[in-house]
């Protein structure tokens, strides 16, 4: 799901960045504050990073912890941008 997430991004921004008009939260537990994306980017070694609240950029690996819940959520997002802007075409 990492790679298409990638995939997906190169598609709609290339190695731009992209920015979204709500964040993407997830909620790692039930206790803490969830972590909010608002951008993403592919860079040119194919590393995906993701934008926070403090517009800082954090790369997502797929063996990190929590990882598979904002790439979850990520993919989700995405692939409704990308049959917004199919349509819009």
């Amino acid at each position: 799901m990492l790679q298409d997430c990638i995939d997906i991004i190169k598609d709609l921004a290339g190695n731009d960045y992209l920015y979204f008009d709500t964040a993407i939260e997830v909620k790692t537990t039930p206790h803490t504050y969830p972590f909010s994306a608002w951008g993403v980017c592919v860079s040119p070694d194919n590393r995906l990073y993701v934008m926070d609240n403090n517009e800082e950029w954090h790369q997502i690996k797929a063996d990190s912890s929590n990882a598979s819940l904002v790439i979850g959520s990520l993919y989700q997002r995405l692939q409704l941008m990308r049959v917004q802007y199919a349509k819009a075409s």
